[in-house]
């Protein structure tokens, strides 16, 4: 009979020991692309995940065009849980020969293997904030 129990609690640890990896790739970001499709949001992170390499959205106006689109092309320190936040100048393309340069704010949260933010557009360029939601797409996205 122990030689029963003992199998049990042998089968039950090595399936615990399949499932743990899984459920800790799903809780923290991974390298590579997290992308909205639908509202033009690219996240990429470092290749250590450190941190985000680079941030782009779209800008949206009231009547639902894009207008333009601004990159943060800093490195933006990732919390414990892959949150981040940054407040700091970004290019903004609003076709233009010259990108501008202003201030932006983004704020996102890292939960059930998406990004999921606000990206907040300088006063002045009649951009709505953009609400995301990025999914993992890879390390080299095709498509």
């Amino acid at each position: 009979m122990h030689r029963l129990a003992r199998l049990a609690v042998a089968a039950a640890l090595i399936a615990v020991c399949g499932v743990l990896p899984a459920i800790a790739s799903a809780a923290a970001p991974k390298r590579g692309y997290y992308i909205d499709a639908k509202l033009g949001t690219y996240i990429i992170t470092t290749k250590d995940v450190s941190a985000i390499k680079s941030f782009q959205t779209a800008c949206i106006n009231e009547s639902g065009g894009q207008n333009g689109s601004f990159i943060v092309s800093r490195k933006i320190k990732l919390k414990p849980g892959g949150a981040f936040s940054y407040s700091g100048n970004a290019k903004i393309y609003t076709g233009q020969p010259k990108p501008a340069i202003a201030k932006v704010t983004i704020t996102a949260t890292f939960k059930k293997g998406r990004y999921k933010g606000t990206a907040t557009f300088p006063k002045g360029y009649q951009c709505k904030p953009a609400a995301f939601s990025a999914k993992y797409y890879g390390v080299n996205p095709q498509g």
